[in-house]
């Protein structure tokens, strides 16, 4: 694999790549916002270092550029595109729209540049769309398009677009530019895939036929946003604690490797050695072993205070946590402390949740915009709504409380539907007066025959003919009768991912999976929770089991925690037993559902309004095992192996 190397600041870019400006900037301005490309001999071959890609927008590297063309700082350039999105669900489309999504970007811009000011670059695409825009690889320069009529952009005039006959831009998820000097001679370019198309519409490649460019980076003028990138992966980090060397920033067949602080992450058997990296670098596996556990342990509070801070802000939960959420980056040398102490874990993958708009319930109700693929982070369920259709019957109309009416009913399927009484059922009814939208909840073990489920809606407002219709109803069964059940899914959700996240910091060598140990895991706290005794610290629990069944100490030990070769009885006598064992208590509390010790009863036990408040305990809990492992450091090594090879000596010599 080809290796180029990127320094952290210096007078150019990786070789085989450009950094191409992508405003319109002038080509002597003090610093402009770049995009890197790979160069190929076909500049029509050329393509992007795509970083992350998301249902609503794509991140590619990017860096800021001096007017000498020297790379001051490395970016990540977030850049919207709504095409994501056609997996939504088809009940909730108002959930989503043009309107709906730049005002969460705009929300979620602001949340980021409060998580990490310093690294957030505002350059006003946050909130303002730019012009489209196109590279051309030849002249290292960005392409706008314009013609006679004067430049393009995206339309947000909803009565041109609905006079032109096209779908208006608050109210849906299709874009078109449009040239605003043309007046009401414009026509109109669909930029989206399911954009409408009719005799007011020209296609974009007319449009950019006589233009010279090679690249499509932002056709749709979506907002964007600019971040500092952080290049080491959260596993990636992990691992280098563990004792494993990082090998750069991978690209198709190339690698990138940066300078500077990074540099030395490329050999990291010699350089753990030194105290450039680490406090205990010198004092030997010994000394390593104790300080990677206790910067493991910071590395999880920065992710949970990041996931905490993020939620609180957008009272959102983020439904798709994974080690790929998080990455980690360094500090500059010279800072006073060894290189991995300066790590900063950062939040930079946005949440998947959106708000259903069921305003009368006592609950919030969440979806994700598509299905989630499956992953070892996310909790069985979170993909859990179901679609089809059935025969519903209604078997009462409750009288009108405080102006809101509930009804009771009947929803008959062919197949067995596995429900909850928490999830949200929404179902359409063909109503003399117009199609009616209901939610409620279904009551499995309520119902009498096999194929039925009964429903009991939430109180909704309800206008005085469609009550009438109602009550006529009553009894009458709707021939299939579209519906879907969307599981009551909320920041304890986000709980389960931060567990398994723990999992995978502590519990993951070469010689074991995250599978595995995850496994064992929840093995150990489904026999907890049998075990359970409230007089009992949870950590006190752990050890009797522990020291009782072999089997776990030998897949949960401390030896997991890295490289070094340890065997379970070196790495318990080198980190204190009871420290480990609270350790172990934490993560089994992340996990919902899992018996009294867990946090939340289910995934969706959390305050309505607070949700972020689920991360409260398990921030405390880590910030005190923190103190707890920091004053392991501040040992002297040599002293303590020499007292203990005496007293092993004098315990030899009296069995």
């Amino acid at each position: 694999m080809d290796t180029a190397t990127v320094s952290e600041v210096s007078t150019g870019v990786p070789s085989g790549y450009l950094a191409i400006p992508v405003d319109g900037a002038d080509a002597g301005a003090p610093l402009r916002i770049c995009v890197l490309a790979r160069q190929t001999p076909d500049p029509a071959a050329g393509h992007f270092i795509v970083l992350r890609e998301f249902h609503d927008a794509r991140v590619y590297l990017g860096c800021v550029r001096d007017s000498g063309n020297r790379v001051r700082e490395w970016l990540e350039l977030w850049i919207q595109n709504v095409d994501g999105l056609e997996g939504r669900l088809p009940s909730f489309r108002e959930t989503f729209s043009n309107s709906s999504l730049d005002a969460r970007w705009k929300e979620q811009a602001e949340t980021f540049c409060q998580l990490d000011s310093a690294g957030f670059l505002r350059t006003g695409w946050e909130a303002a769309h730019p012009q489209p825009v196109f590279l051309d690889l030849a002249q290292c320069a960005p392409v706008h398009p314009s013609g006679p009529g004067g430049a393009w952009e995206l339309c947000r005039e909803d009565k041109l677009l609905e006079a032109a006959g096209l779908p208006a831009f608050r109210t849906s998820l299709t874009r078109y530019l449009y040239q605003p000097g043309a007046g009401t001679e414009t026509r109109f370019v669909p930029v989206t895939a399911e954009a409408l198309e009719n005799s007011a519409t020209r296609p974009l490649a007319e449009v950019m036929s006589g233009i010279e460019h090679h690249l499509t980076l932002n056709p749709q003028g979506g907002l964007m946003m600019a971040k500092r990138f952080s290049p080491l992966g959260f596993e990636s980090y992990v691992d280098l604690l563990g004792g494993k060397s990082w090998t750069g920033i991978e690209h198709g067949k190339k690698r990138l490797s940066l300078d500077g602080v990074y540099s030395g992450l490329t050999d990291w058997t010699q350089a753990r050695q030194d105290n450039a990296h680490l406090f205990l670098g010198q004092q030997g596996r010994v000394g390593r072993f104790v300080e990677t556990f206790h910067l493991k342990l910071q590395l999880l509070a920065d992710a949970f205070t990041q996931v905490r801070a993020f939620v609180g802000q957008q009272q959102l939960p983020l439904l798709n946590l994974t080690a790929e959420s998080f990455r980690v980056s360094l500090a500059s040398v010279g800072t006073g402390l060894p290189v991995l102490w300066t790590a900063r874990c950062s939040l930079v993958r946005p949440g998947a949740a959106f708000v259903l708009p069921v305003q009368t319930s006592d609950f919030q109700y969440f979806i994700r915009p598509s299905r989630a693929e499956a992953s070892i982070y996310l909790p069985e369920g979170l993909s859990g709504h179901l679609q089809g259709s059935g025969n519903t019957r209604i078997r009462k109309v409750m009288p009108p409380d405080q102006g809101r009416t509930m009804l009771e009913g009947t929803l008959v399927v062919q197949e067995r539907l596995p429900v909850s009484p928490n999830d949200l059922l929404w179902i359409r009814l063909p109503l003399p007066s117009g199609r009616l939208d209901l939610y409620g909840h279904l009551y499995a073990t309520e119902s009498l025959a096999a194929g039925e489920i009964r429903f009991r809606t939430v109180p909704q407002q309800l206008p005085d003919p469609v009550l009438a219709a109602l009550r006529a109803a009553e009894g009458i069964t709707f021939a299939r009768a579209p519906f879907e059940v969307v599981p009551l899914l909320s920041s304890p959700c986000d709980l389960y991912s931060l567990g398994v996240l723990a999992v995978r910091a502590l519990l993951v060598n070469e010689t074991t999976t995250l599978a595995v140990a995850l496994d064992e895991v929840l093995s150990l706290a489904r026999q907890t929770a049998a075990e359970y005794q409230p007089e009992l610290p949870l950590g006190v629990r752990i050890r009797t089991i522990l020291e009782r069944d072999p089997r776990y100490a030998a897949s949960l030990g401390p030896h997991r925690l890295g490289g070094e070769g340890l065997t379970p009885a070196e790495a318990a006598r080198l980190l204190p037993t009871e420290l480990w064992c609270d350790t172990l208590g934490l993560i089994l509390s992340l996990f919902p559902g899992m018996g009294p010790d867990s946090i939340s009863r289910d995934f969706g036990d959390v305050p309505a309004l607070a949700l972020e408040t689920v991360f409260d305990r398990p921030i405390g809990e880590v910030g005190k095992l923190l103190v707890r492992s920091r004053s392991l450091i501040m040992v002297d090594w040599t002293y303590n192996r020499e007292v203990s090879d005496i007293i092993q000596q004098l315990s030899s010599q009296h069995t």
